[in-house]
């Protein structure tokens, strides 16, 4: 991008921000256009002059996750909530366009996320004994029932176009209550939800983010956005003081250095840092958005808790590889250097089949962003456990039909590569 387009494209970020903090009354919550939409931002929902909106057509009792999408697709401006497939599975190939998939995306990197697991196929192996196989897992002292998160998402009030609108269940849609669907919907699964931070939230809005995490102490996870290194330990006392049982840092948006408003400082993180973090925090430090074997490495000699592979949904950086792509070469440095750091992925798990693949290529377990956040718009907490289900009834499914008894233990043989 030339410097004229640059700045315009700042002017852009600015004006778009400062409309939408006057329209909620404070000048404290900044937002971004949709093709810039802030990665995971939580914002608070502050009063505005106007009546909520009423959106025509809504479920009021979704029973499955077709009503849940149908839900989304109502309040949502920037996202199609297509059904590719079935419901909610996005592939950024649909009428979202360039800007979009869901809160903005750089169409390439994202498409090869997706793309990227349907390159894999499953062996069908029936001739075994394996009827009920084992989904738990222990994540970082959390037991899990399946290795399954949401992904860190927030935001989704201005990102996907739902301030200020009723709710299918009548109620104002706001970022804390899109926050509870995720978090007590992936409790009710016995998984984890996240809470998000957001590079325009003041320290009040994010301990308002805390309070819900606070009543699912050791059942819910918080992120913080790389900000200054002080930044970080203010944030990070309120999330340990809320029981969360580790948290994150997606380093992976710190590129958003150049859009951010002045005082929202974000920031890369060199190993001297990330070393500092470590040694602050009394819960484990997950660092989202490691990319190569040389920073995950840098990771593990961090003493990072975990490290989360990602490309942030292919939203920040353009022409990147797959999460996917990348994982199988991280996972064996890692592996090979005697590290038992665990090693998540996102990007594109759309059912429990892409959740065996990434077992498979050596994850311990995945985070699931875009279709969680349609399942809590359009359905609350019910949506989310729905879906949660669904990956579970998925998940099972693909290992008795894989001859895999055990997610813990998965095999890497069950893949074949398509040419």
């Amino acid at each position: 991008m030339n410097n004229k387009a640059l700045n315009a494209d700042r002017r852009e970020f600015l004006t778009k921000g400062a409309a939408l903090a006057a329209a909620a009354g404070t000048l404290a919550i900044s937002a971004t256009s949709p093709a810039h939409a802030a990665e995971g931002i939580a914002v608070a929902a502050a009063a505005t002059t106007e009546a909520p909106k009423a959106v025509a057509g809504y479920v009021k009792e979704p029973k499955n996750l077709k009503d849940v999408l149908s839900n989304a697709r109502k309040i949502m401006d920037t996202c199609a909530a297509c059904d590719i497939a079935g419901a909610g599975r996005c592939n950024g190939k649909g009428p979202c366009g360039e800007s979009v998939p869901g809160m903005g995306g750089k169409r390439q990197s994202f498409v090869r996320n997706i793309e990227a697991f349907e390159g894999m196929s499953l062996n069908m192996r029936t001739v075994h004994n394996i009827s009920h196989p084992k989904t738990e897992i222990n994540l970082l002292g959390v037991k899990l029932a399946m290795p399954v998160l949401t992904g860190i998402t927030g935001g989704l009030t201005y990102n996907m176009g739902a301030a200020n609108k009723l709710a299918f269940d009548g109620e104002l849609m706001t970022e804390e209550k899109y926050a509870r669907g995720i978090i007590e919907g992936a409790a009710n699964a016995g998984c984890l939800g996240w809470a998000a931070d957001g590079i325009g939230d003041p320290l009040e809005t994010y301990k308002r983010r805390m309070t819900v995490v606070s009543e699912f102490k050791g059942r819910a996870v918080a992120q913080i956005k790389p900000r200054t290194q002080q930044e970080i330990f203010e944030r990070l006392d309120i999330v340990q003081q809320a029981g969360a049982p580790f948290f994150a840092i997606d380093i992976d948006s710190a590129g958003r250095a150049a859009r951010a408003l002045p005082g929202k400082t974000v920031e890369p993180k060199d190993l001297k840092k990330l070393k500092e973090i470590v040694n602050y925090a009394k819960i484990p430090f997950v660092a989202k958005g490691i990319m190569t074997v040389d920073e995950a490495l840098m990771c593990a000699e961090a003493g990072c808790g975990a490290i989360i592979v990602s490309n942030h949904g292919g939203r920040v950086l353009s022409s990147t590889p797959a999460s996917m792509h990348v994982l199988p070469a991280i996972v064996k440095a890692v592996r090979d250097r005697g590290y038992k750091m665990p090693i998540l992925v996102d990007g594109g798990v759309r059912d429990g089949g892409d959740v065996l693949k990434a077992l498979a290529c050596g994850a311990q377990a995945v985070l699931v962003g875009r279709p969680m956040l349609r399942a809590s718009l359009g359905g609350g907490v019910k949506g989310v456990e729905m879906l949660f289900n669904r990956f579970h009834t998925e998940l099972v499914s693909s290992m008795v039909l894989t001859g895999v008894a055990d997610v813990n233990n998965v095999d890497p043989a069950i893949l074949t590569q398509e040419v």
